[in-house]
């Protein structure tokens, strides 16, 4: 009898630790699923990706600084600061020759050559101004200057490539 009872409480213990195994093997099942959910979630382009690479553009009286010069072709964000006293304003035209063409002024850049080259033309922005552009550049090489009259010729031009 005793024998009998032995082997009846083996017999539970070998159930018992059988449900046991199959509850841990599913619940282990399950937290792989749900991390394979989350993973496959966010596995899509990163935000930073989306919003394109960043390039710093300061304008300040007769100079424009570009960081970094050399960029990705694809969607490019400009953040375009004027530290200058004055207004300024940004124009993008895509130009793989030297000096951009002059109005007959000789002192502003003749912008009607420049129409089909032109990539944005953002207006005259007051001193302190912050502005973010979005662009999408292929490659080649980019002029970035202002128009106002003589900034050009004064040095406010600046290049970025994009390869």
């Amino acid at each position: 009898m005793a024998a009998a009872v032995a082997a009846d409480n083996q017999e539970m213990l070998l159930r018992q630790g059988l449900r046991l195994s199959a509850r841990f093997g599913a619940g282990l099942g399950l937290a792989v699923l749900a991390l394979a959910l989350l993973t496959s979630c966010s596995s899509g382009p990163s935000r930073r990706a989306t919003r394109g690479t960043v390039v710093r553009v300061t304008e300040r009286d007769f100079h424009i600084s570009v960081s970094p010069a050399r960029v990705r072709a694809g969607d490019v964000r400009l953040l375009l600061r004027n530290e200058g006293p004055e207004t300024h304003e940004l124009i993008v035209v895509r130009w793989p020759r030297g000096r951009l063409p002059l109005r007959s002024d000789s002192l502003t850049v003749n912008e009607r050559m420049l129409d089909q080259a032109t990539v944005r033309s953002q207006e005259g922005r007051s001193a302190g101004s912050v502005e973010k552009l979005l662009l999408h550049l292929k490659p080649g090489r980019y002029e970035l200057f202002c128009n106002m009259a003589g900034h050009y010729l004064g040095g406010m031009s600046a290049q970025l490539v994009v390869t």
